[in-house]
């Protein structure tokens, strides 16, 4: 059986955020920001039969969903939301944040609360290859590979589906 992976790793496949990073019950990193890169590896179904047309799909589909996706987390504050220690309150337009010692107040709009216990590159290649694959079942993917990069040559690949 011969397997075929689709690789799309563009430019603008990219989103600034800030976020930190917590390590344990005493270490967290300081409130940063990373301009990410973002590959995706979508691995057609074999039983595609590519003879009659030559090609699984126009790639512009996936990159539209690939970018609407990254768009949604570009010029924001990345934190997570079931962190124990993470306090999140809604006060009209504004988000409190307390985490130990900390306390931001942020614009709500400028915040995005991810289900998860910290921000890492590899809980977000997670989500968005999970996302990916929801949004790609469609097309009857059964598989994507995703890698975000926080700076070149550093960050985290999950592989999601069969």
């Amino acid at each position: 059986m011969k397997t075929t992976t689709l690789l799309l790793a563009k430019e603008n496949f990219k989103f600034s955020a800030g976020h930190f990073l917590i390590f344990d019950d005493k270490t967290a990193e300081r409130l940063h920001g990373h301009n990410y890169q973002v590959k995706v590896d979508i691995t057609i179904p074999p039983e595609e039969d590519l003879a009659n047309q030559g090609y699984f799909i126009d790639f512009n589909e996936f990159k539209k969903i690939i970018k609407a996706r990254l768009d949604l987390w570009d010029e924001i504050v990345l934190l997570p939301e079931k962190h124990p220690d993470m306090k999140i309150t809604t006060s009209g337009n504004s988000l409190d944040v307390r985490f130990r010692d900390r306390h931001y107040v942020f614009p709500r709009n400028e915040v995005l609360l991810l289900p998860v216990r910290n921000t890492s590159v590899e809980q977000l290649s997670r989500l968005l290859a999970q996302e990916f694959l929801e949004s790609f079942k469609k097309f009857k993917v059964k598989q994507v590979q995703v890698t975000v990069e926080e700076t070149r040559g550093q960050g985290a690949t999950t592989i999601a589906g069969d």
